[in-house]
């Protein structure tokens, strides 16, 4: 399994965003699954996730990893290719899908800030700044030529932000997030 990629071939970015498609790549970014199982969790059709596989297969985002056999019926098993996939952002702005995608990514956020007792004031400001996050680390993410750990990536592109973040960003997002 490769560590990082960052995608972006508007056709794959459109395949990775479907609901049902990065539902299925998020559980198997946990453990290897079987159609079966993941149409029980997801609560699906097995024809149905069986359909999404083979597009993610096809675009080569998972892989057949084994196969067991289920009252002698052979199931094949499924995992990701790739730990963690990143979304090229200058392909925000030409793609309805990933606008929906990203929308509903920084709805999350909003979401999740509200949870722990910060106030969002202006949820489009901070929509443009989660945005803006992914876009002044793309390119050295881009540079990097070794795989890494999920948590070192991550610890990497926080420091990547601290570096590169502009002050009148960080004033918007102040202004845009109140403080519980």
């Amino acid at each position: 399994m490769r560590e990082i990629e960052i995608v972006e071939d508007p056709e794959t970015i459109k395949i990775i965003v479907e609901e049902t498609r990065s539902k299925i790549l998020r559980l198997l970014r946990f453990r290897d699954m079987t159609i079966s199982e993941i149409a029980s969790i997801l609560n699906k059709d097995v024809s149905t996730v069986f359909r999404h596989i083979k597009k993610l297969e096809k675009a080569g985002l998972v892989e057949v990893t084994g196969e067991r056999k289920v009252h002698n019926i052979p199931e094949k098993i499924y995992g990701r290719t790739i730990k963690t996939i990143f979304l090229a952002p200058e392909a925000y702005e030409n793609n309805s899908f990933v606008r929906r995608f990203k929308e509903k990514e920084a709805q999350e956020v909003i979401d999740a800030l509200s949870e722990i007792g910060y106030t969002v004031k202006d949820a489009d400001s901070l929509k443009e700044i989660i945005t803006y996050l992914d876009e002044i680390t793309k390119d050295d993410i881009n540079r990097l030529k070794r795989d890494m750990d999920w948590n070192y990536l991550r610890k990497l592109k926080e420091i990547l932000i601290l570096i590169n973040m502009d002050c009148e960003e960080v004033e918007k997002l102040k202004k845009s997030v109140q403080l519980p």
